[in-house]
């Protein structure tokens, strides 16, 4: 499988170990998926990240999060994007995601906001976006 993370689950892994995207966080070296990054998306990820470091919105300091953006970057697939694709998504941030799921060719864009993913021009792509514990659930099924 195929998937692009939103900022979103790194955000909600960085605030608890005890939901479905710190579980997602935990297996990005492993097998059972492979992900992709582009640049833009990675500085997405840095950003809201730092941003919430700063703001006392997780209990990580600078240098953990830095490690968690390190390891993110080393285990994931590069994407270049040769053409952007912008599908006026409400929120930029999404734009940067959904056109690194494109351009990879991402069966999945995991996220907390599913809404912010379905739109008239987005429909024409063949990458659905689930929720980290559906996603977790799929991975549980594939492996039984």
């Amino acid at each position: 499988m195929r998937v692009i993370f939103d900022t979103s689950v790194w955000m909600a892994a960085i605030r608890s170990r005890r939901g479905a995207s710190f579980a997602l966080l935990s297996e990005i070296g492993g097998k059972r998926f492979r992900y992709g990054i582009s640049t833009a998306l990675y500085l997405e990820y840095q950003s809201k990240l730092l941003e919430s470091v700063e703001g006392g919105a997780t209990p990580l300091d600078e240098t953990q999060i830095h490690a968690i953006l390190a390891a993110l970057a080393h285990f994931a697939e590069p994407v270049p994007i040769f053409f952007r694709l912008r599908p006026n998504l409400r929120d930029e941030g999404d734009n940067f995601v959904f056109e690194c799921a494109a351009h990879f060719g991402a069966n999945y864009i995991i996220t907390h906001n599913i809404r912010d993913f379905i739109s008239p021009q987005v429909r024409g792509y063949k990458v659905q976006p689930v929720t980290p514990g559906e996603f977790l659930k799929m991975l549980q099924e594939e492996n039984q």
